[in-house]
């Protein structure tokens, strides 16, 4: 079952770059897991773009980059100067429009089709205003995926951008299509490339009205990070 969030690293490696070229004494903030787009390959692909060391918020974490032979700050759970990075690096900070490093999809388990008034998912909050064709999609609060999130946020289904439909329940929500048609296994697009015409975190951030970090920050471990170079 696909819950997979891609990493472009090398948006964080030119956004880095870029930052570097007028704040050379760099320190990443890779606290909550690098923002939910993972620790080490994060810290690796910045290590490359000459970035100086990484600040983090647990013990473990720094042994982990330890492991891995990375620069650590000693100084775990405070910024260390004002040359920090933090959520600009994955395109995050709404402030500073810039690419963002992570594409959140998931995969239609079930498809169909239902009247007018029909109630969705629990207690009711959307009602279908015509006939229409209700995806199922499996991701849920379990992965991470806010409940504010319910009745919406914006996703892509097939050439259609909807929105979340009802209460996000623990393993799965649903998005009304309308007349749209889509099948089992397609994927769903939560956030991506507007290029793609897909929705953009920073379109979650505005349709839930909490900061565009903590929406990555919170996706869990049942989520695949697959990452490019």
């Amino acid at each position: 079952m696909r819950r997979r969030a891609h990493v472009d690293l090398s948006v964080i490696r030119s956004t880095a770059a870029a930052a570097i070229s007028s704040l050379p004494d760099c320190t990443a903030d890779l606290r909550a897991d690098a923002y939910g787009h993972g620790l080490i390959p994060v810290a690796r692909a910045l290590t490359d773009a000459g970035v100086g060391g990484f600040l983090v918020s647990r013990v473990e974490d720094a042994a982990a980059l330890a492991d891995e032979g990375l620069p650590v700050d000693a100084v775990v759970g405070s910024a260390p100067g004002a040359s920090l990075l933090g959520p600009e690096l994955f395109g995050l900070d709404l402030e500073r429009p810039r690419p963002a490093a992570m594409r959140l999809e998931g995969e239609i388990i079930a498809v169909k089709r239902v009247p007018a008034d029909r109630g969705v998912s629990y207690g009711y909050t959307y009602r279908t205003a015509r006939p229409s064709t209700l995806v199922l999609v499996a991701l849920g609060y379990a992965d991470g995926i806010l409940r504010v999130a319910s009745n919406k946020a914006p996703v892509k289904v097939g050439d259609t951008v909807g929105r979340i439909t009802g209460r996000i329940a623990m393993d799965q929500f649903v998005v009304d299509i309308g007349d749209d048609t889509a099948s089992p296994g397609d994927p769903v697009v939560l956030f991506g490339d507007p290029d793609r015409g897909e929705p953009t975190v920073r379109d979650w951030a505005d349709a839930l009205g909490v900061a565009a970090p903590v929406i990555t920050s919170r996706l869990g471990r049942r989520i695949e990070r697959t990452y490019s170079a």
